[in-house]
């Protein structure tokens, strides 16, 4: 009797020493990229068995037994996607990487390793992120205003600011909808002077991914709409005139031959 109770000593001990390594803090992975889901054990040649699946529905995401990559019940999500670096394993490395990262990626993962010395999980965090885009200038002139609008595209929602030449924050007008996919945010933002010259500072922020934009614009004009449309009415007046002339000339010019 004391022997079996020694003997189960042993063995609550070694599977108590046995640990699965994940980092404490969240994966940043930007749009697109693969993605590293590390994760790391005491590593035995012996009855090695490794999955990965998601935690909040345990859908297997990958797994690894019998000396071999195992996916028939691979989720329909991740097919053709993981991946495990199996020379790694003699190192107790069982890191599993995802291609073409995307926000539906995004979220909690378990790492699961048994062998010989024990059994024991991990939970690594995945955040989706992606760079916005150069931000495109448009300007609307009015014979009142004078509208300046950006247009991005980026992942999560980001802080937007105009800024005077003073260096005040202007009220602006902030329009966010996201892709029929979830996969980026796409902004408008615009600001509306009344002034005929001004010069303004457009910024975007994305603290995840430590990014900021930040665009001058400098405009002037002299405000009067209703003169610039008589020049444009007159200038189509003289090509209609110029168009008629030459072709009486033209008439002209063949009727004579006749």
């Amino acid at each position: 009797m004391l022997c079996r109770c020694l003997l189960f000593w042993i063995l609550l001990r070694r599977a108590d020493s046995f640990s699965v390594t994940v980092p404490s803090s969240p994966v940043l992975v930007v749009r697109g990229a693969t993605a590293l889901l590390p994760c790391e054990f005491e590593p035995n040649s012996n009855a090695l068995v490794i999955t990965w699946q998601r935690e909040e529905d345990a859908r297997v995401v990958h797994s690894f037994y019998y000396e071999r990559d195992q996916l028939e019940r691979q989720s329909s999500d991740y097919f053709n996607r993981t991946k495990l670096n199996h020379e790694e394993f003699t190192k107790g490395n069982a890191s599993l990487s995802i291609a073409s990262f995307g926000l539906k990626d995004a979220g909690k993962y378990l790492c699961i390793v048994s062998n010989s010395k024990g059994s024991d999980r991990g939970v690594v965090h995945l955040v989706y992120t992606a760079f916005y885009s150069e931000p495109r200038l448009s300007i609307l002139l009015k014979s009142t205003d004078v509208t300046v609008q950006y247009e991005t595209e980026g992942y999560p929602r980001p802080e937007v600011m105009w800024l005077g030449s003073g260096g005040q924050n202007l009220t602006d007008h902030l329009e966010v909808s996201s892709a029929s996919d979830g996969g980026l945010f796409y902004l408008k933002s615009s600001y509306i002077a009344q002034s005929p010259a001004f010069n303004v500072t457009f910024t975007l922020k994305n603290p995840a991914v430590h990014q900021k934009l930040q665009r001058h614009v400098n405009v002037s004009y002299d405000g009067n709409m209703s003169s610039r449309t008589s020049v444009v009415v007159l200038s189509v007046l003289c090509v209609f005139l110029l168009c008629s002339t030459g072709l009486l000339l033209w008439l002209y010019c063949r009727d004579g031959r006749k």
